[in-house]
């Protein structure tokens, strides 16, 4: 039986619950599947059909957060750290680099010219 594609609804959908959870930090999966009244296999499952993962959905979203609070200018790489949900800024700084292909200190010195920064290789 072939595999039928998942429409790019799953993946809004998903986003949309995540950001509605954001405010007690990033959701796990479970979480996130409770507010789609999914399973989180079912959930998985689909978001795999679709050709992406929970995980770099949530990285995706983070990475969009993480610049905007580098943009603002105002806060501390660590105070953004925190604000992720990473322990520790080096972890962040790791995660920043994969995404962008530079850190969040060299991506805040370019300003303006580093916002149109695309991820440097396709998260997993």
């Amino acid at each position: 039986m072939p595999r039928r594609s998942q429409p790019p609804e799953i993946v809004e959908a998903t986003r949309k619950a995540v950001a509605q959870l954001r405010s007690q930090g990033f959701p796990t999966i479970h979480e996130a599947a409770e507010v789609l009244k999914l399973n989180a296999r079912t959930l998985q499952r689909r978001l795999s059909h679709a050709s992406t993962s929970y995980s770099r959905i949530v990285d995706e979203l983070r990475f969009e957060k993480a610049c905007c609070l580098l943009e603002g200018g105002d806060r501390s790489i660590a105070e953004i750290a925190r604000a992720l949900g990473y322990s520790d800024p080096a972890h962040f700084t790791r995660a920043f680099r994969r995404w962008a292909g530079m850190t969040p200190r060299e991506y805040r010195q370019r300003g303006k010219s580093a916002r149109g920064v695309k991820r440097r290789r396709r998260l997993s």
